[in-house]
């Protein structure tokens, strides 16, 4: 099986969602096709239009216009108004509320990326490209004058969802995939279909499309992976419980235990 190519951030292939509504609320990410539709993930924009804050929910991700609109009829019978239209890239998230989110590191591939020259082979892990592109510019001279930039939103990062389960997932029971070494393997949990289930992912990645390759690159152990973006807050937290591993493994002298659990 030839691997994906790398996670260079630039897509050469155009991915498309379904639109399923439109609102000034946050809404629920259940949805009410979830057995009729195989490989697909749910997840909210979030924008501001003519002075408004927008959300809209989205069905994603299919790799061309035809595929989505096969689904688009399954859709309709429950969203009439549902729409196709290119993915978006921007303020997304998969995850109804992080705050009360749990979070749980299986595998980490934090110690690898940490010095770019020790960097593996692709596709390359985007805490690697973070790391690297941390630059601090010291001010000028004229800097009180000026007016303060708006800070920069941060960049969208996307996660491979794997499987869900109701009970949380052993580590040594998942596929030890030699792709999953090269990035972080985590857990989340939150209520679908009104009850607890347990997420297994695999991040992070700079594009949908780069994510998406992954995606079928590892389908044949997961048949119902899919792409879901994942807010800053999300990434940050596996970075965080990545750090402390490594961390928590280097003052033992020995790899952390991959059972660790952090909220």
């Amino acid at each position: 099986m030839n691997r994906p190519p790398n996670d260079d951030g630039q897509g050469g292939t155009a991915l498309f969602v379904i639109n399923l509504d439109s609102s000034t609320m946050p809404m629920s990410l259940d949805v009410p096709f979830r057995h009729e539709l195989v490989g697909f993930t749910v997840f909210r924009s979030r924008s501001f239009e003519h002075g408004r804050e927008r959300f809209r929910l989205h069905l994603g991700y299919f790799e061309s216009e035809r595929r989505a609109e096969e689904a688009l009829s399954v859709v309709r019978e429950h969203y009439p108004a549902a729409w196709i239209s290119a993915a978006p890239e921007s303020h997304l998230g998969s995850l109804d509320n992080t705050v009360n989110t749990e979070f749980r590191l299986l595998r980490s591939g934090y110690a690898r990326v940490a010095t770019p020259a020790s960097a593996p082979t692709p596709p390359a892990p985007v805490a690697a490209k973070v790391a690297a592109s941390a630059v601090v510019k010291e001010p000028s001279l004229d800097a009180p004058n000026r007016a303060p930039a708006p800070a920069a939103p941060p960049p969208q990062r996307y996660a491979v969802q794997l499987e869900w389960s109701l009970a949380p997932p052993a580590g040594a029971h998942v596929p030890r995939l030699a792709i999953f070494e090269e990035y972080h393997l985590y857990t989340v949990r939150m209520l679908r279909a009104g009850s607890p289930q347990q997420g297994l992912r695999l991040g992070f990645f700079t594009s949908a499309e780069a994510a998406f390759r992954v995606a079928e690159y590892v389908r044949s152990e997961f048949p119902g992976v899919g792409v879901v973006p994942v807010s800053h807050r999300e990434y940050s937290r596996a970075i965080e419980l990545a750090q402390q591993r490594a961390l928590k493994g280097t003052a033992r002298g020995e790899a952390p235990d991959p059972s660790d659990v952090t909220r």
